[in-house]
């Protein structure tokens, strides 16, 4: 226990303290009562023990009960592990929080002026341990972090483990660090924000991996400190022995029979209507989106699940359609906009297809109606009304409203909602007199008879009961959610299909809605089979051993509160589903995911000069391998480095699920993006294999730096190379400039404009050019 005798006897005791806690981060502080807390600036802060500790602080102890570690010592525990700059924060306060058993300092530094800034460290009241941390302090006023981060995610990770490890030395020995990516390919030539990268070291026992208790530690990549710390370790009675189990090829093998991915159509979540193409892909089955197979045996175990219920859209102001007389005074998009328009229902058809598809309660009133342009299909608009009943407190019960969406150029029924205004927990059933076969079975006869063609192109998905608690506390399901998915050729197509919702307690559907594209689905024909896709799924992550427990996010149906379950998983959780075809793992656009693997090395490097540019160049995602090999000593095409250049500037994430793959050529994207850079001139026709000349990589690159304007000043420059006069006179300003800025080096005197250029001399440029503006 804690004596107030100096700083140096509480860092021994501190160092060998071991108790448990809970793992909280600063967002979202540790729920309990604040018992006491206090508020004060560094005026009229007093020196102790080294530090200055704010005046007033023993006038916060939570209770008559002496804490082993006083307030102000968990002030100066805070300040050794994690240095305050006293000079920039000029406020500090103070709070106290208790739950399950365990007492927390709460510290927060910051700053009332601009720019801000803050600190917060949690720190345990029984045995002085740093709980957490979290800090935030702005860039010096003006300054932009540009180019790649001074520390790189291998070199932060030993901040991160000496952190750790320092804070956390037993408790860390129990760790392993988990598979990471967190960090994607950053704007270089752009200003952009802070680089951080998190680190998770998950907790071991028995071997085996309990990813709820770990530590995790963030670190700036950009100045190489810690800006985050968190503790998460549970005093658990018991792990089951990791003895006896399956083996995981026997795992695999229950993964393949009960867990397989299914193969579905596809659509990004992006607008372009048609244009868009469908993938073929192989998912985890819905009711398995996280695979947890008992290790002892072998069955596939299924987890609580957090319902959710579905609201149409619908609402707004009233709406109606204009059009113009004088069509000589439109634009030709215009005009076909005009054109298109008059082909939709006017307002009192679509009111009255809408009207007869769905019965209007007695006393309901309309009051808006609006015409909406789907986000992804341009050309698919859809009428939507609303009606609120007359009494708008009946009953005390809240506003009875009702909203109807039909199709505008078709008339039929899209959606439709019934409901009150007020939370869902709020509605809670009377008495449940259908269960969910019989709901089942109103909600599909309804689609039968207002979709009949379509009913039988589709296939049930699910049934997700919205649970409430009646007065003794014994959950009862409230309305029952209904999925029918759009079925081709044997595939699923999620996207597309039915919602029904059906009250437990009277049987009335509540709410509908109906998602069906016109859209062309790829053939199947070379597609992997459903076996290949499941052996394809293990080999990207294999099934490893895991502790869960029943109350986390993995909590399993049926299992204790505290019980601890001993289970396979899927190692890697940071893919969404695999190309059919290809078997390469897709992210929830449907793009291929590149896993985060440190410094990719090539095989055709060894030796080579440009191997430090170009491996830095890979590790921030610019330039990749083709297996394994770079090929340095290869002149570089135009497409090849107008896509470095754009990579340097924006990360691939961002443009490229917007791409409509397989419909242009690949390099197109990036000569798209070229253009709205600057980089090259919009209308400039490309010339996608044509080699690079150090002439042309000059204007390229000075684009890059945005210094077009000066350097189409070609007559004020000097160039005293001996082939001056080779230069193409129009380029004159972009060879100065880069040339003087270092980006290309003269040979012997020369600039040889026409000389080709390489992938590795392309590569020591560019990096050149992100350490210009960095």
């Amino acid at each position: 226990m804690f004596e107030k005798e100096g700083t140096e006897k509480l860092k021994r005791v501190v160092t060998g303290a071991a108790a448990a806690g809970l793992a909280l981060s600063l967002m979202f502080l540790l729920p309990g009562k604040v018992l006491a807390g206090t508020s004060a600036s560094g005026v009229g802060a007093k020196e102790k023990a080294g530090v200055i500790i704010p005046a007033g602080i023993k006038a916060v102890e939570p209770s008559e009960r002496q804490y082993a570690v006083s307030l102000e010592q968990a002030v100066v525990i805070a300040k050794e592990a994690f240095p305050v700059p006293e000079d920039f924060f000029d406020q500090f306060s103070t709070g106290f929080s208790r739950s399950e058993g365990r007492s927390f300092w709460e510290l927060r530094w910051s700053r009332s002026r601009e720019p801000g800034g803050y600190m917060n460290v949690m720190v345990n009241a029984e045995t002085g341990e740093i709980w957490s941390m979290n800090r935030w302090v702005p860039e010096t006023p003006g300054r932009e972090n540009h180019g790649l981060p001074r520390y790189t995610r291998e070199q932060a990770e030993g901040i991160a483990a000496a952190m750790a490890k320092k804070l956390q030395p037993e408790r860390f020995r129990q760790t392993r660090l988990q598979p990471g990516g967190d960090y994607y390919p950053v704007p270089l030539l752009q200003a952009r924000g802070p680089v951080i990268y998190s680190y998770d070291f998950a907790r071991v026992v028995n071997g085996v991996t309990y990813p709820e208790n770990g530590i995790n530690v963030s670190v700036s990549g950009d100045t190489g400190e810690v800006t985050g710390f968190g503790l998460n370790w549970e005093e658990i009675a018991e792990f089951p022995p990791a003895t006896g189990c399956i083996t995981p090829s026997q795992a695999g093998q229950a993964f393949r029979s009960e867990a397989a991915p299914e193969l579905e159509y596809f659509r990004p979540g992006i607008p372009g209507g048609r244009e868009v193409p469908l993938k073929l892909v192989y998912r985890l089955p819905e009711q398995n989106g996280e695979v947890l197979i008992d290790a002892f045996t072998g069955k596939l175990l299924k987890r609580d699940e957090s319902n959710y219920y579905i609201y149409p859209g619908g609402g707004g102001g009233d709406e109606h359609m204009k059009f113009a007389r004088d069509l000589t005074s439109l634009s030709p998009v215009e005009e076909v906009a005009v054109e298109e328009a008059k082909k939709l229902l006017p307002v009192e058809k679509a009111l009255q297809a809408a009207m007869s598809a769905v019965k209007i309660p007695a006393g309901y009133i309309l009051n808006s109606s609006r015409l909406e342009q789907d986000y992804m299909f341009k050309d698919k608009k859809t009428w939507h009304f609303s009606w609120c009943a007359d009494d708008e407190q009946e009953n005390g019960a809240g506003q009875k409203w009702l909203s109807v969406g039909v199709d505008a150029a078709t008339g039929e029924l899209v959606s439709f909602n019934a409901g009150r205004y007020r939370p869902l927990y709020v509605l809670k059933p009377e008495e449940v007199k259908y269960g969910e076969d019989a709901a089942r079975r109103i909600a599909e006869e309804f689609i039968k008879k207002v979709q009949p063609a379509k009913w039988g192109q589709t296939a049930f998905r699910f049934c997700r009961p919205e649970m409430f608690a009646d007065p003794a506390g014994k959950p009862l399901p409230g309305l029952y959610v209904f999925n029918w998915v759009r079925l081709t050729g044997g595939a699923k197509f999620p996207a597309n299909g039915f919602y029904v919702s059906v009250e437990s307690s009277t049987g009335e559907i509540v709410s509908y809605r109906m998602d069906w594209w016109d859209v062309e689905f790829p053939a199947q024909a070379g597609i992997m089979s459903r076996e290949e896709a499941a052996n394809r799924y293990l080999q990207e992550a294999p099934l490893t051993l895991a502790y869960v427990r029943a109350g986390s996010r993995d909590g399993l149906a049926g299992s204790g509160k505290n019980a601890m379950k001993l289970v396979y998983r899927l190692s890697r959780r940071d893919f969404a589903m695999l190309d059919a075809f290809t078997g390469l793992p897709l992210d929830f656009q449907g793009e291929i995911v590149t896993k985060h693997k440190g410094v990719e090395k090539f095989t055709d490097l060894e030796g080579h000069p440009a191997r430090e540019a170009v491996e830095l160049l890979a590790g921030a995602g610019v330039v990749a391998g083709d297996n394994g090999k770079f090929r340095p000593d290869d002149v570089i095409t135009q497409a090849e480095l107008i896509a470095m250049l754009v990579k340097s500037q924006r990360p691939d994430r961002e443009y490229r699920a917007g791409a409509a793959a397989g419909k242009e050529p690949w390099y197109q994207r990036y000569y798209d993006m070229a253009a709205s850079m600057g980089i090259i001139q919009y209308g400039e026709k490309p010339n996608p294999d044509a080699p690079v000349s150090r002439e042309f990589l000059a204007r390229l690159t000075v684009h890059a730096l945005g210094l077009y304007q000066a350097a189409r000043l070609g007559d004020i420059y000097l160039l005293n190379f001996a082939d001056a006069g080779e230069i193409a006179d129009h380029l004159r300003g972009h060879v100065a400039i880069s040339a003087g800025l270092g980006l290309i080096e003269p040979l012997e005197g020369k600039f040889m404009p026409k000389a080709p250029v390489t992938r590795a001399e392309a590569a020591v440029t560019l990096v050149k050019l992100l350490k210009c503006v960095r």
